[in-house]
């Protein structure tokens, strides 16, 4: 071996190493050239030893270039794109992106996989803890994924997202109030059509039915059946690419279904039919098309949620109405569903739950009212 081979040189705060290149030919994809570059020797006889000790398995063919510090996090995530995109809807996949994109590459993205320990993923899952309490297992998740497909293409051996530890959120135990009890609906619906008949008839809807906020956004005239009396769930809304809205599956069998519907709703639905129909005919569009949205002012735009959510958010400030969300109102539909008598199976049904376990779990608070009746129930029975 020549000495030439190994270069001295200074850092730059001052300190003299050693470093060395070796040429093992040229890359067959890309023709550059391919060299093996070692430093930061603090000896001679060091990096003499590291040179002989490469050449040995270069012509024992038992070197393997490191090519996995080369590649991030962030890379790692690219390459897994490609292969979840195909399995999964346009939504979850946008829903998947804002996830990682907007928190878990923020943290982990820049770090080279063999850099990636426990320790660093644990620092990230504490962060995003604090961040996003209630969701940050979502980011746990996906970055498990991530990792578990970097295993599969043998470019780290474990996944270290595994074995961190999650923190628990303690919360107090609070009275769950977001529904109305049917006074409370009765006077928000009352100010509501004053105000507003579309919103009126959306919210009447929502609370008469149970639907969920993206189900009653996505009906046309063609789910709702007048002299049936029924409204065929078998679609809703979500977001795409780029926050694009549009109609999609639902995600569950059981959320397809078809609801009874009460006269009055009908009537205020049939209602608004008729508005929509002279709106669109001031604007030249087809007012008898029954893929209409049941709920644009167009019929041919895909009404969003937010908008309504804007409007429930501005009356309720105005009026000093107690201000429930969207998703509220079918909390309210069930409550006043227990509060009328009906059984769990059939709540379960009407609201297109998977399992009666999670209609217990969600509905378990039924109203105050109801609660009340309950104890007075089990009194007067026990003093008989």
């Amino acid at each position: 071996m020549k000495d030439e081979a190994i270069v001295r040189y200074t850092t730059a705060s001052g300190k003299t190493r050693f470093k060395f290149s070796i040429y093992i030919g040229k890359d067959s994809k890309k023709g550059s050239s391919i060299q093996i570059r070692k430093g930061g020797f603090k000896s001679l006889k060091e990096a003499k030893e590291a040179y002989l000790n490469i050449q040995l398995q270069l012509v024992n063919g038992q070197y393997r270039k490191d090519t996995k510090s080369k590649i991030r996090f962030v890379d790692l995530y690219e390459k897994w794109l490609k292969v979840y995109k195909p399995t999964v809807k346009e939504s979850t996949f946008a829903t998947t992106m804002r996830i990682v994109e907007g928190h878990v590459l923020k943290d982990l993205g820049n770090y080279y996989l063999d850099k990636i320990r426990v320790v660093e993923c644990q620092q990230a899952v504490e962060k995003w803890f604090k961040e996003s309490p209630k969701t940050y297992k979502r980011y746990i998740r996906y970055a498990s994924r991530i990792f578990k497909y970097g295993v599969h293409l043998e470019l780290i051996k474990k996944n270290p997202m595994e074995k961190v530890i999650r923190p628990k959120l303690i919360e107090k135990p609070k009275e769950f109030e977001n529904f109305y009890s049917k006074e409370e609906l009765d006077t928000f619906l009352f100010w509501c059509r004053i105000k507003d008949f579309r919103q009126y008839a959306f919210f009447r809807l929502l609370a008469y039915t149970g639907l969920r906020k993206g189900e009653a956004c996505a009906l046309t005239w063609s789910d709702i059946d007048f002299k049936e009396h029924t409204i065929r769930v078998e679609k809703t809304t979500t977001l795409g690419m780029h926050n694009r809205i549009m109609v999609s599956t639902p995600k569950t069998k059981s959320s397809y279904r078809t609801i009874e519907v009460d006269n009055k709703t009908l009537s205020i639905l049939l209602e608004l039919k008729k508005k929509q129909r002279n709106n669109i005919i001031s604007i030249f569009g087809n007012p008898l098309a029954s893929s209409n949205f049941v709920f644009s002012i167009n019929g041919v735009s895909i009404p969003r949620s937010s908008t309504f959510s804007s409007f429930n958010s501005k009356l309720c400030a105005k009026k000093k109405i107690r201000r429930i969300s969207l998703h509220g109102f079918r909390h309210t539909h069930a409550s006043l569903l227990f509060e009328a008598g009906v059984s769990m199976q059939d709540v379960k049904e009407r609201l297109g739950h998977k399992n009666i376990s999670m209609t217990m779990n969600i509905y378990t608070h039924v109203t105050k009212k109801r609660k009340k009746e309950t104890a007075l129930k089990f009194a007067n029975y026990m003093e008989k």
